[in-house]
């Protein structure tokens, strides 16, 4: 037989098998009723499955409360036996709760400078707390002796309206710097306060950042003063013509119209901006940032 031959006759006998036993048909909607049946059985599987896993975990721990409360059940059983001795009825003690970890030397010094702005300016003073005040000391004769009644002791003796905090901590009326600057110790394992010491300075400006200065301590003293028009000749003189367009008449101090005081803390840097964390006697703070040309750039988020 010739290979053309055998091609003929499978050709042929493949025709015949097809013409035999035509494709199968099905039908559309029993095929997805059928998918949706599986996937509810599926469902209901895991279902059960986390129903099993919850009823065993329950089951395990009331075994283990059961298997703990079982000597004092043993104690009550029976009142003919000897009464319980009086270590089995006293109540246990609570578990001690894991010490607080300690706050930085960072964190309470802005803590008790925002303390101290708040309590030394009438309209915030109720919000301070002299619990927690006296927290961030060591011991309450070191709270008595610097805080004291007016907490004028942690200012060098003077009233403030702002604190500036960039490794030294510079005080501020207005836009002047205050020629004394206070010196804090801290306990190395609780970081609270243990010292506060006020030394001298000359009056010049180095360390300060007269940007933040010059436009908050400006603002506090406008406001002081009644001078509705600094708002706009600070802003035009301290924030960039971007951000005033984007923020509006409240650029730079996100919606406050006359701080009572300011402090600012958590410096930062980059290669052409660097960045403070501002507080403005609101229950809240926010970061800025000051561009290469001095002038705040950021604020608020923005």
């Amino acid at each position: 037989m010739k290979d053309y031959d055998l091609e003929e006759e499978l050709a042929a006998a493949m025709l015949d098998r097809s013409r035999q036993e035509p494709p199968g048909s099905y039908d559309v909607d029993d095929l997805i009723g059928s998918v949706r049946r599986r996937r509810r059985r599926l469902r209901t599987g895991a279902a059960a499955a986390v129903v099993i896993l919850a009823l065993g975990a329950g089951f395990v721990s009331q075994t283990d409360h059961d298997r703990a409360s079982l000597p004092a059940q043993a104690s009550t059983a029976s009142s003919t036996d000897t009464p319980p001795s009086p270590a089995s009825t006293k109540p246990s003690s609570p578990t001690a709760s894991a010490p607080a970890s300690p706050a930085g030397p960072a964190r309470t010094t802005a803590a008790l400078f925002l303390s101290a702005l708040r309590y030394q300016n009438p309209a915030t003073r109720s919000e301070v707390d002299p619990a927690e005040v006296a927290a961030l000391f060591a011991d309450k004769s070191t709270y008595q002796r610097i805080w004291g009644t007016d907490s004028r002791g942690v200012t060098c003796g003077a009233l403030v309206d702002g604190v500036l905090v960039s490794g030294e901590v510079l005080l501020y009326q207005g836009t002047e710097r205050l020629d004394r600057t206070p010196s804090l110790s801290f306990d190395r394992a609780t970081g609270k306060v243990t010292d506060l010491t006020c030394v001298t300075t000359p009056g010049d400006t180095k360390g300060d950042d007269p940007t933040v200065s010059g436009f908050y301590g400006g603002l506090v003293a406008a406001a002081k003063s009644g001078d509705s028009m600094a708002m706009a000749k600070l802003g035009k003189q301290f924030v960039t013509e971007t951000l005033r367009s984007e923020q509006g008449p409240t650029a730079g101090i996100c919606s406050f119209t006359s701080p009572p005081f300011w402090l600012a803390d958590d410096p930062s840097s980059a290669t052409l901006t660097h960045g403070w964390t501002v507080n403005l006697g609101g229950p809240h703070t926010f970061p800025i940032e000051i561009d290469e040309n001095a002038k705040i750039a950021g604020s608020c988020g923005g």
